[in-house]
């Protein structure tokens, strides 16, 4: 049964616009994995990293699906 609040169901593949900018300029994050935390690398410099969840939903400006970017 969902509770009060529902997530946000990040899925690999998945482009993401944080809010802050990482240190080499970029702001796209591609989602890697997915789960109770949530895999990224950024689109600028290859960086990996893993964040919470719930630090990723504040952080998160918009999402794009990566999906849209292949059927072209």
């Amino acid at each position: 049964m969902p509770g009060q609040f529902h997530l946000y169901q990040f899925k690999a593949g998945e482009i993401l616009i944080l809010k802050k900018q990482h240190p080499c300029g970029g702001r796209l994050w591609q989602v890697e994995r997915a789960g109770a935390e949530i895999a990224l690398k950024c689109l600028t410099c290859g960086h990996f990293m893993t964040i919470s969840r719930q630090k990723l939903e504040k952080a998160v400006k918009t999402v794009q699906s990566n999906t849209d970017q292949n059927s072209g």
